[in-house]
């Protein structure tokens, strides 16, 4: 019972199409889809935009010396 076509030759077609699809994109689309949702910033501008003063250095939070 041949069916017509092998699954190799199903794979090549697909890989084909595929190969196709990536040559053929819009520059626009595509740096539009690479740039990112959300901005990423650093710890220290999180703490900047919550009205932190982050040059005093750190405060041990209640904890005790040992002198």
């Amino acid at each position: 019972m041949n069916r017509g076509r092998d699954r190799r030759q199903v794979r090549l077609d697909s890989q084909k199409h595929y190969k196709g699809l990536e040559e053929n994109h819009d520059a626009k689309a595509s740096e539009r889809f690479h740039t990112p949702a959300y901005q990423s910033y650093s710890v220290e501008d999180y703490l900047r935009k919550m009205g932190v003063d982050i040059t005093k250095g750190v405060d041990a939070g209640g904890q005790e010396h040992s002198d």
